[in-house]
């Protein structure tokens, strides 16, 4: 995808943001959220493993217009090995 134009309105940053993420096949992710302030891109959400996370930065920092930052706040799932016994009453 190419790179998105600095005069870009901000809806259509998010919209080619989310398109990005949900093409590209090293994301494929649909539920991650794209909030743009100022100069700043922010990628919100929960992604199960720390390589789909930095794929997530690669993917938008090669389609971000010049002088617009990144903040990836996707957070990695951690998940316990132990199972939850769970008592119904």
């Amino acid at each position: 995808m190419d790179k998105i134009p600095a005069e870009e309105p901000v809806k259509y940053l998010v919209a080619k943001v989310r398109e990005a993420l949900a093409q590209d096949p090293r994301t494929n992710v649909l539920d991650v959220h794209v909030r743009v302030e100022g100069e700043r891109v922010y990628l919100l959400g929960t992604v199960e493993l720390a390589a789909r996370k930095k794929a997530l930065e690669t993917v938008v920092q090669e389609i971000l217009p010049p002088g617009m930052i990144l903040v990836n706040n996707v957070t990695v799932a951690t998940y316990s090995a132990e199972p939850i016994e769970e008592t119904v009453e």
